[in-house]
């Protein structure tokens, strides 16, 4: 857990604020109206189904959070993204970190990464296995990680270690040409794009550093001084425009955009905690959806969610309901030098536990300052990838069930393809033991990749038994079963 976290994860606080229409903010202490929710019934229809299939065959993907803060790793026992900024953020689920604001907010002038590749990031994702990508774009600190025209606080300011290299390295280049080879999320797009993988953008709708933003939350300017409601209004609408024009640009100059992983606090946290919440706009949402015919949204916003974001946690499965559990590989999301690397066994339970509940795993590895991954983890997902691609089958395209497993630690859970259920044993301690598959007609049972090695089953009333080896592969055992079963429809 994050040391600066209280009660609730960190992502799952800052996505408690979007039940909102025009306003879709809240204020607490103040004499505003509640903002009204959204007509959801405009917004239905511009899901796009077979997006959200796609989504769910991925099954894996590579988030990536990215920033200048990134040079303090070393520093600091505690340099997360955003998070490890000092001073006390706007957000009361936040009590700020242990840089202080003038080191970190002038981190992009240090902050050169000189060897980033956006073709190699792209080839570790391939060979991890990792489907699709999701990088921050701007994240709690307000900074830019792209050529925005509406903040002077982003990766191609003219004073930026990255910028001027990229100007030193080729002295007959407009400004334009510039900052189009510093724009690390255009350049990661190209590469993503090449290479037919998903791509998807991060984006922070709160903001640590902006004084509107602060303005609208609070009713107190950086002074800590109260202002009028009228300005505490007007802030707000200022900084809504300021995100509707920068998700312009983001929707429109980077090429096809999968998914807008929006973070903030959950309207449930909102409801729950009283605390206050900005978000975008209803206007905001549909001209996303214009730009990006199919784009997939996640559920930290106050409109109808495409799927939800359990986070730092298995997902737990849900009726009709596609998600997506975002884990980091180390201690914190962002790099931090000498970081944990997790065993392939932890790795393959966290895919295969999620599939298993109609959920996605967004694994997130954070690049080090000079835009190369920590070579050990780096290797340590490759193992991974080599472990997939001869299970693909059992994973990718699959849903969840039939048989649920909420359970922190389950000794079995089941994943399905037509009439076809991959049985993975987790436990090793179920060697030999006879396992029950409530609902399921067992016509045929198999260890995978070993279509002549049948196993002993037998029917029930109401379930097959399933007897297992008396040997279990230590990182999965696989079993392929067909039959005949009752599953959750699902998309």
């Amino acid at each position: 857990m994050n040391k600066h976290r209280i009660g609730i994860s960190r992502r799952d606080f800052i996505t408690a604020a979007a039940s909102a229409g025009l306003a879709a903010y809240l204020q607490r202490g103040i004499d505003a109206a509640e903002p009204e929710t959204p007509d959801k019934a405009a917004l239905q229809g511009t899901v796009n189904r077979p997006r959200l299939e796609w989504f769910q065959n991925q099954r894996y993907g590579m988030f990536i959070h990215w920033g200048p803060s990134v040079i303090h790793g070393g520093a600091y026992d505690y340099s997360d993204l955003s998070w490890s900024r000092g001073g006390l953020p706007p957000d009361p689920w936040c009590g700020g970190g242990p840089i202080p604001p003038d080191i970190y907010d002038n981190s992009y002038k240090t902050f050169n990464p000189t060897q980033y590749n956006p073709a190699a990031w792209v080839q570790l994702a391939q060979e991890a296995g990792m489907r699709y990508i999701v990088i921050t774009a701007r994240h709690h600190d307000s900074f830019s990680m792209f050529d925005t025209q509406q903040s002077d606080f982003k990766i191609t300011h003219p004073q930026g270690a990255y910028r001027k290299w990229m100007a030193s390295q080729h002295p007959g280049w407009t400004d334009e040409q510039i900052n189009r080879a510093a724009d690390i999320i255009g350049q990661l797009a190209d590469a993503v794009h090449a290479e037919g993988l998903g791509f998807g953008i991060y984006y922070s709708q709160p903001d640590w550093i902006r004084e509107d933003y602060r303005i609208a939350l609070t009713g107190k300017n950086n002074a800590g001084e109260t202002v009028s409601q009228a300005q505490r209004q007007a802030a707000a609408e200022t900084y809504q425009d300021f995100m509707h024009r920068q998700l312009q640009e983001l929707t429109t100059q980077v090429g096809k955009i999968d998914i807008l992983w929006l973070d903030a606090i959950k309207p449930s946290h909102v409801k729950e905690h009283g605390w206050p919440a900005l978000w975008i706009r209803q206007d905001t949402l549909e001209m996303v959806r214009r730009n990006q015919p199919g784009i997939l949204l996640n559920d930290r916003h106050g409109f109808e969610p495409d799927y939800r974001t359990p986070e730092n946690e298995d997902a737990r499965y849900s009726p009709g309901t596609v998600q997506e559990s975002c884990q980091h590989v180390g201690y914190q999301w962002a790099w931090r030098p000498n970081d944990r690397v997790p065993s392939v066994k932890w790795f393959i339970k966290r895919i295969v536990i999620n599939a298993s509940r109609n959920s996605n795993i967004l694994m997130n590895i954070g690049p080090s300052p000079d835009g190369t991954f920590d070579p050990k983890q780096a290797d340590r997902i490759r193992e991974v990838g080599r472990w997939l691609s001869h299970h693909a089958e059992a994973i990718y395209g699959t849903r969840g069930g039939p048989v649920i497993d909420n359970s922190d630690q389950p000794a079995f859970v089941t994943t399905r393809s037509g009439n076809r259920i991959f049985v993975h044993v987790l436990q090793d301690t179920s060697a030999g033991s006879e396992i029950r598959l409530p609902g399921v007609m067992i016509s045929s049972a198999v260890r995978f990749g070993y279509p002549d090695q049948s196993l002993p089953f037998r029917q029930g009333n109401d379930a097959g038994f399933l007897r297992l080896p008396e040997t279990l592969d230590p990182l999965d055992e696989i079993i392929v079963i067909e039959g005949t079963f009752q599953a959750d429809e699902v998309l």
